[in-house]
């Protein structure tokens, strides 16, 4: 609270009768609400300013309502929040509410009600002409003072906020990093690597193409149509119906051509990625998951220019991989079921994706993938973070378009827009202006169902 008095011990009668201005000036004057004024001065503005008694529960007034007056507490209590906002703002015996210019009047940005039985000294713009200049000046001084006092209680109550919060979200990190990455290193789990199909030597030739800067469009294009089993991955994929074209496509060529080398890449992994995958609805839908998170990745890398598109969306193919190790877990320990399910599936995945060799910053990439849920980006390493925030941008739009009500909080989610570059982009915003446009471009390269969901998807 600021300008904190002495309460008053004088009994303010109500009840429907007229408040009795004598009293309510022995008020002001327990409380210290006007130093140094005279009784003259005192008087004249008693006479002139109007009394008001609120009951508790009782609206001062509602945000939207016209700002033309400025409130002194006598008594009680009164609390001033606005509409969105969590923080609650509360008056007591000498504080002045006066956050608006009497010449300038606006609007109230906030709801005031009354938590206690309140007696109140209202002003405005006419009273503090009646009263002159002289006085006039005096009750400005006491407002500003009142004004910046609140300023400083604000500004600590900010800062203790800012505190709790840091102190939560350590909380949490501590919570969901204690125990994520050793289990992941153990001799048991690396057992069941072994288990896990890895990904064929072919597709790790060309996820090693694509992510080296070096590599032409001719040398993927080159290396898809030479290597038979390559061939065969991307020819059955496209004439299946999960792309859903009209005409049977029977060279690699015609291929490459129709989708681009960059597409024919993400249904090589994709498709490569399944293979590893057990044979279940669960997967299924999994895998489904993994190749339009990935189209999404590319496009957003893409077109907010960060990370490499290419490598983000490999990501977006491999980042729930480490749920196979953990359904092994599982499958080989029934009764440890509820166990395994709280374990860290991007540590597993992670190492996994070492298991097979795969590039260092694809690892560490999956590593961190999950850590933008619970984590401020500063806790992401350097060298990854823009991957970790690609990916977990890439992962909410799937959400959003999925319009997912199961999907987890997004609290850090604007630190992650800031962490690359965008402080003032939303991410209905990065769907609707950045990713859509460009997934509709390609409306004939992607899955059939994901066309059908982002052609209807509101612009």
């Amino acid at each position: 609270m600021f300008w904190r008095r002495e309460r008053s011990s004088v009994e303010i009668e109500s009840g429907g009768q007229e408040i009795d201005a004598l009293k309510a000036m022995k008020v002001a004057g327990e409380i210290g609400a006007f130093p140094g004024l005279s009784n003259q001065d005192l008087t004249r503005l008693f006479k002139l300013a109007e009394l008001t008694k609120l009951s508790s529960g009782q609206r001062l007034f509602e945000s939207g309502d016209r700002a033309k007056q400025v409130y002194l507490l006598l008594t009680g209590c009164v609390q001033v929040k606005q509409v969105s906002a969590t923080f609650v703002e509360e008056f007591g015996p000498g504080d002045w509410i006066c956050n608006q210019d009497l010449a300038k009047p606006t609007r109230h940005e906030a709801t005031a009600i009354a938590r206690a039985s309140t007696l109140l000294l209202i002003l405005d713009a006419q009273v503090l002409t009646a009263v002159g200049d002289e006085l006039t000046g005096y009750l400005h001084r006491l407002m500003e003072q009142s004004n910046r006092e609140r300023l400083t209680r604000l500004r600590h109550a900010v800062d203790a906020f800012a505190s709790r919060q840091e102190s939560f979200i350590d909380l949490l990190f501590d919570a969901r990093t204690r125990s994520s990455g050793g289990f992941a290193q153990s001799p048991a789990v690396k057992q069941l690597f072994s288990k896990v199909k890895a990904l064929p030597v072919s597709s790790i030739t060309l996820l090693n193409k694509m992510l080296d800067e070096r590599t032409t469009k001719n040398e993927i294009v080159e290396l898809v149509t030479m290597d038979p089993s390559l061939t065969s991955t991307l020819l059955r994929v496209v004439n299946s119906p999960l792309f859903g074209f009209s005409h049977k496509i029977t060279n690699v060529s015609h291929a490459i051509v129709l989708m681009g080398h960059n597409t024919v890449y993400q249904v090589i992994m994709s498709e490569s990625m399944r293979q590893s995958l057990p044979d279940t609805p669960f997967f299924d839908e999994l895998h489904r998951r993994a190749i339009e998170v990935s189209r999404i990745a590319f496009v957003l890398s893409e077109s907010l220019k960060v990370a490499r598109p290419a490598e983000v969306a490999t990501l977006g193919v491999l980042y729930d991989i480490g749920l196979v190790v953990i359904e092994l877990l599982k499958t080989y320990n029934a009764g440890l079921s509820e166990l395994f399910d709280t374990l860290d599936s991007a540590a597993m995945g992670s190492e996994l994706m070492r298991s097979w060799n795969l590039p260092d910053i694809l690892c560490k990439s999956i590593a961190y993938s999950l850590y933008p849920e619970f984590t401020p980006p500063h806790r992401v390493p350097v060298e990854v973070r823009a991957n970790v925030a690609a990916l977990y941008l890439a992962r909410c739009c799937y959400q959003e378009l999925h319009a997912d009500a199961e999907a987890p909080p997004r609290p850090f989610i604007a630190d992650y827009l800031s962490a690359l570059g965008y402080p003032d982009l939303t991410l209905d915003e990065l769907l609707r202006q950045r990713v859509l446009p460009k997934l509709r471009a390609q409306l004939q390269d992607l899955p059939a169902e994901m066309a059908g969901r982002v052609k209807v998807a509101r612009r």
